[in-house]
């Protein structure tokens, strides 16, 4: 049942639709039958954001195998293993029309386990007594998400200009929003000519230079824009590489572009700058045969599937039975998100999405009156995660290159929302499992808890 506000927006359908078509998550699933009511509400309306029905999907059948694990007395680490879709299996196609195109999800469980001493915080809590407190929680969560294609031929374009400086300017439809694009796009360019990213400007969103861009929603920013980019690129070696053979003497198979210069592999003392081979394309007088003068090449990439990328992530909660607090001890995220470009970038992303998702489960909530006036209208109502709540994080990444794209990179910024809040919810509801509590829903206040504790030691005396 999906709440769709007052109006019927743009990206309104998204959510549910979306939702019903990424249920199976990361398991081997043989049939699955969806069912999706959408309903028109009082509430305000709502749309896409931060992985778009993949947070609903994963909660969905996070707490489906956990209560799967819990009816089986298994341990949930293990009713994971047991149905994840394994390596061998790529392509694989779920019962709801999606495609994933590959993974090692079994590898990046196990890490995620050994990185939070799962086994360890397990037995830590099953040796608790019911009435010992703080009560101790283990949470997991695979998923997987759909990365790049945000609809369907939506091409994306760029340009690439060497000036006879040196200088290159690569021109992209891609738009970032603060995840540091430009960094990862001059990261690409500098590795492929062997320049730094110093020597690149990375330019965005001008119609002068490029006919449209799609923007960086569905994560889409390095898939597409890498992509594309790779396009340009090639183009700008097979007018280069040419001009190099010229100058240098050498064949076409040994020319190296790296430090700034060019050279021959074979005769590292033969080099030029990198600046004289721009500065020679600019000179006809330097050009071999056959090529133009100029480097100024456009080109265009478009997706031909979403690349899905996985996450494991494992959450330690402790639990006040007196007043219903809930603190994060631990938390642990590995990501396999394909090739990462910048690492640093990719725990910047990975971060802010966690908190998000620890928000979600744990803090944020629209709240209404009897007569549907929103009580939580501010931010002094309306409780977003601080520093306080969040413990430190450990992460980690595997690169399990994506087949669709040509640097093998997948997307990471949405990732995390999916199973930060399923991760956290199962560690809450594994600290309550002696009470025999299964459900309560986000988020998961503690005043929520507190009466959850309660009606169940009155259901407790009821029965004895």
């Amino acid at each position: 049942m999906a709440d769709l506000g007052a109006y019927f927006l743009l990206s309104t359908p998204t959510v549910p639709v979306s939702t019903s078509h990424r249920l199976t998550g990361p398991y081997t699933t043989p049939a699955m039958c969806v069912e999706v009511h959408g309903v028109v509400t009082n509430k305000p309306p709502t749309g896409a954001y931060r992985g778009a029905g993949g947070p609903e999907a994963a909660f969905c059948m996070e707490r489906t195998i956990d209560l799967i694990a819990q009816d089986l007395n298994l341990d949930p680490a293990e009713v994971r293993r047991k149905n994840l879709i394994p390596p061998d299996a790529f392509p694989y196609c779920t019962p709801t029309g999606i495609t994933y195109d590959s993974g090692q999800y079994e590898q990046a469980l196990d890490r995620a386990l050994d990185l939070s001493d799962y086994a360890a915080w397990r037995s830590r809590s099953r040796q608790q007594q019911p009435t010992q407190e703080p009560r101790i929680g283990v949470g997991l969560a695979t998923v997987v998400k759909g990365t790049g294609a945000r609809t369907p031929n939506l091409a994306e374009h760029a340009r690439l200009i060497i000036e006879s400086s040196g200088r290159v300017l690569l021109h992209l439809g891609i738009s970032p929003h603060g995840q540091g694009s430009e960094t990862t796009f001059a990261q690409i360019v500098a590795d492929e000519l062997g320049v730094t990213p110093a020597d690149v400007q990375v330019l965005h969103g001008d119609t002068d230079d490029l006919p449209a861009g799609g923007g960086t929603s569905g994560s889409r920013g390095l898939i597409a824009g890498s992509s594309v980019a790779h396009v340009v690129l090639q183009k700008a070696r097979q007018n280069l590489v040419p001009i190099a053979t010229h100058l240098l003497d050498c064949r076409p198979e040994d020319v190296v572009f790296q430090d700034g210069r060019v050279y021959d592999r074979h005769h590292p003392e033969r080099d030029v700058p990198f600046s004289r081979i721009a500065a020679a394309a600019y000179d006809e007088s330097q050009l071999p045969p056959g090529v133009e003068r100029g480097l100024d090449f456009s080109g265009s990439h478009t997706l031909p599937a979403s690349p899905y990328a996985f996450a494991a992530h494992v959450a330690v909660v402790e639990v006040s039975p007196e007043t219903g607090a809930i603190r994060l001890l631990n938390y642990v995220a590995v990501h396999d998100a394909g090739r990462i470009v910048n690492p640093l970038l990719a725990a910047g992303q990975v971060q802010g999405s966690v908190v998000q998702g620890i928000g979600q489960a744990l803090l944020e909530g629209m709240v209404y009156s009897p007569e549907g006036q929103p009580l939580t209208g501010t931010l002094s109502d309306y409780v977003v995660p601080r520093a306080a709540h969040i413990p430190e994080l450990t992460l980690d990444t595997l690169e399990t290159l994506s087949p669709l794209t040509p640097l093998g990179v997948k997307g990471i910024g949405e990732l995390p929302t999916l199973a930060a809040p399923a991760a956290v919810a199962n560690a809450v509801m594994d600290a309550l499992s002696p009470w025999g509590i299964r459900h309560i829903d986000t988020p998961l206040t503690p005043v929520k808890i507190w009466q959850a504790l309660q009606e169940a030691d009155q259901r407790s005396l009821a029965v004895s």
